[in-house]
């Protein structure tokens, strides 16, 4: 029998009932001589009790024996066994304890087959309850898996693009600008370092997250200067958390679709709203030619939010392009 007290306790509470029920004629015959006779109040004690205790062992057995794949011939004989042993005992004590005559041994007879065929089916339904258990089990454990397949994936997708756009840059400033190239190298070198520790966490505290923009922001402002402008409210922020990369993915966003120039300067607005629990990236809109995109890089985003958050992000434009992440508390 399964190990869980609860399945032993709910065992033992159908055990007691199937007593009740198949002495149950006997109760009801013998009601009137109770408080007359203690003989009668001993007799359905030793009827209810040794009933009692073949159920349980008939559940037991018969479950064992199902759940084993013993042979049927096996089983029968195991269960005659035990029909025998009950209808045994229980004589033994109505002829010489309580004293009745041996004409009550059909009787008993009759309730130890009956105990018997309700230990067999509800043996049956115990072992498919199991299997049901262990199959809804077996669907969780794939679901996980395939969820983490699926992070794992879309974690794949997002640092390739980022570190071609990051090498692209570094070769932009080595032929520019030996120093700012070391210091870049040495900024990139902790984002970097930030994305390989972040890697196996599915979330980490916006605090960090925003941190890494800040990291990533200065190898932006080494490229374009006073052309990109950054506007932060970020107070409130220490007690939520967020999926690592997002704020830098819908940074390198604004900058792959838009102009970032002395005349048309990009503006990136970063909101934290605790009240609400959202986090809003807004920026100014000068499209780039042919800046359509795939829409890959949000498809992710939003993918990822809807796996581990359970939300999509919300995507708006107006005068300006807003993305809202949820935030977890």
């Amino acid at each position: 029998m399964s190990k869980n007290p609860t399945i032993r306790k709910f065992v033992w509470g159908v055990s007691f009932l199937v007593a009740l029920f198949v002495n149950f004629p006997i109760i009801i015959i013998n009601l009137p001589f109770l408080k007359q006779s203690y003989t009668t109040v001993l007799d359905i004690g030793f009827q209810i009790v040794t009933c009692f205790i073949y159920s349980i062992f008939a559940i037991h057995f018969t479950y064992k024996n199902i759940q084993n794949k013993v042979s049927k011939t096996k089983q029968i004989a195991f269960g005659f066994m035990l029909f025998v042993a009950f209808v045994t005992v229980l004589s033994l004590i109505n002829i010489f304890v309580v004293r009745l005559p041996p004409k009550m041994i059909p009787t008993i007879m009759m309730r130890g087959f009956l105990i018997a065929i309700i230990a067999y089916f509800f043996s049956r339904f115990l072992i498919e309850t199991d299997k049901k258990n262990e199959a809804l089990l077996e669907n969780e454990q794939l679901k996980h898996e395939n969820l983490l397949n699926q992070l794992n994936s879309l974690k794949n997708q997002l640092n390739p693009h980022f570190l071609f756009n990051s090498l692209n840059t570094l070769s932009w400033l080595i032929n520019e600008d030996k120093e700012r190239s070391q210091l870049y190298l040495q900024k990139l070198s902790q984002v970097l370092r930030y994305s390989l520790s972040m890697q196996e966490q599915p979330l980490v505290f916006l605090k960090e997250e925003l941190t890494l923009m800040d990291n990533y922001i200065f190898l932006l402002q080494m490229r374009f200067g006073e052309n990109l402008k950054i506007v932060k409210h970020i107070e409130g922020s220490d007690k939520f958390k967020i999926p690592p990369h997002s704020l830098q993915l819908l940074i390198e966003n604004a900058i792959k679709h838009n102009i970032v120039s002395s005349l048309k300067p990009l503006t990136i607005k970063i909101e934290v709203e605790p009240e609400e629990k959202i986090i809003k990236i807004s920026n100014s809109i000068n499209l780039k030619l042919n800046s359509s995109g795939t829409g890959i890089g949000l498809a992710n985003l939003s993918e990822r939010f809807k796996i581990l958050v359970g939300e999509e992000i919300d995507i708006s434009q107006n005068e300006e392009f807003t993305v809202i992440l949820p935030l977890i508390s």
